[in-house]
């Protein structure tokens, strides 16, 4: 059963700093665990859920009490966090939007590459705008005397099941997104990888990439589950026991197909002769790069399962 004191201290020192969340993560939890327990022994039904909805606001209401009195911020402490989550959803809309238009232009203009990289290129500047308009909204309806109403309707119900209090990079998911993308046209054969080696004056255009049937199918279905598991991503904030769960499965599977892939020999080839004796050079480097990658995914995939053993979220799952 989800543990909802613990649930809601994450999720208020989510919106604190990083440096302190460990250390206010553990002093609102134990105020949560003493304030409950003197509750329930005066009403022994009292259930988690019923005890933070009748004793505790909002955790980002919650969160801005805590905060200290002479915080600077940007937009007033009563909106702050407001302002900080809707920023963080707003651009990543943005991202979203601009990748789309650029798969979408990029397909339709022939001009691949180029068409697609002045969609993205734009992403900085309308970002800025996005933002620019997102803080004068919060800034107008501080001034107009507006009260955050909208925190006033929360229910505990609405908390996940948040083992720990890290939050999910926005950045990190976007480059996951584009990359995910491109990776998948390029399987699909709807992009083609630029040209990039030049042997006697000429660039080799021939080159052929040979492995088993399998592996095409397997790397799309991954590829499709990682643009899913962004795009889910950038509606979440905080990491959950589910979510750092499949991302562990996902990457391992990862690390097996790309293991799989260094592991063959022979998987490049072209027609021009005498580019052939290059084979083995460019073979050498493109395994390097996967095992490069493999130990990448593999910090992070080792960083997930601490968190879970951390947290006993891993037992859990494996036990149900």
């Amino acid at each position: 059963m989800m543990d909802m004191l613990k649930a809601y201290a994450h999720q208020v020192v989510s919106y604190h700093p990083a440096a302190q969340r460990d250390e206010e993560f553990a002093e609102i939890y134990d105020s949560l665990c003493e304030e409950y327990a003197d509750q329930k022994s005066e009403n022994p039904d009292l259930g988690e859920q019923a005890f933070l909805n009748a004793c505790k606001p909002h955790p980002m209401k919650y969160a801005t009490q805590l905060a200290a009195d002479d915080s600077a911020y940007l937009v007033g402490p009563q909106f702050y966090f407001s302002f900080l989550s809707s920023l963080k959803i707003a651009l990543s809309i943005v991202v979203v939007f601009h990748i789309v238009i650029a798969v979408v232009t990029a397909l339709a203009s022939g001009h691949l590459w180029a068409s697609f990289w002045n969609a993205v290129s734009a992403i900085p500047e309308s970002m800025l705008w996005v933002g620019a308009a997102v803080l004068g909204v919060f800034v107008a309806l501080e001034k107009s005397g507006e009260k955050a109403t909208w925190l006033d309707k929360w229910d505990a119900s609405e908390l996940r099941g948040i083992e720990d209090h890290q939050l999910i990079s926005r950045g990190e998911i976007a480059f996951e997104l584009v990359f995910s993308s491109f990776a998948l046209l390029w399987i699909l054969d709807i992009v083609q990888l630029p040209v990039m080696v030049r042997h006697d004056g000429a660039w080799i255009r021939d080159w052929a990439v040979s492995l088993p049937d399998w592996v095409w199918p397997l790397a799309g279905l991954l590829l499709v589950i990682d643009i899913v598991f962004s795009v889910y991503r950038l509606t979440r904030t905080l990491w959950t026991r589910n979510m750092r769960l499949i991302t562990v499965v996902t990457q391992v599977l990862w690390i097996a197909l790309l293991a799989f892939v260094a592991s063959q020999s022979g998987f490049l080839s072209t027609q021009n002769e005498e580019a052939a004796q290059l084979l083995p050079i460019f073979e050498n480097v493109i395994r390097g790069s996967l095992m490069v990658a493999i130990i990448i995914i593999a910090w992070d995939t080792l960083g997930h399962v601490r968190r879970l053993l951390r947290s006993g979220g891993f037992a859990e799952q494996v036990g149900e």
